[in-house]
């Protein structure tokens, strides 16, 4: 196994998602390396966090 294999991720594309220190929730929209793309509710904002920087929600 790499080190981004999608066996390893605890999210997947589509999961819903809360940004810890945003408090603010949304959907992963894409992966790229060990960076998750979050769309938020609110649709003003998308970025990338890290997995440490998001919980399940």
């Amino acid at each position: 196994m790499g080190f981004f294999d999608e066996d390893d991720r605890k999210f997947n594309v589509g999961d819903r998602v809360k940004v810890k220190y945003r408090e603010q929730e949304g959907y992963i929209t894409d992966i790229n390396g060990d960076l998750y793309t979050v769309s938020l509710d609110d649709g003003m904002f998308i970025d990338s966090y890290y997995e440490d920087e998001i919980e399940r929600y």
